[in-house]
């Protein structure tokens, strides 16, 4: 183990999973990335992000959740029981 993963715990459980929500939102468009980061991590509404980001609120809402969904398939390996 590097020295980095040893000072970050990288083989921590919570750390893994952070490391894989990371590399699935990354690998997302940028328009999907930035609706999902603005509702998710900046608490922004559907109608602050619709007006943010230039899409209506029912593209907003179908975006939202078609990449949650992503997300939740990604994370799948994490579920317990």
């Amino acid at each position: 183990m590097g020295m980095a993963a040893g000072i970050l715990n990288l083989g921590n459980p919570r750390n893994l999973l952070y490391e894989a929500i990371l590399t699935e939102i990354r690998s997302w468009a940028e328009a999907p990335r930035k609706i999902f980061t603005l509702a998710h991590y900046s608490g922004k509404s559907i109608e602050e992000i619709a007006s943010q980001s230039g899409c209506d609120t029912r593209e907003v809402l179908q975006i939202l959740e078609c990449h949650e969904t992503r997300l939740r398939k990604a994370l799948r390996v994490f579920r317990i029981g």
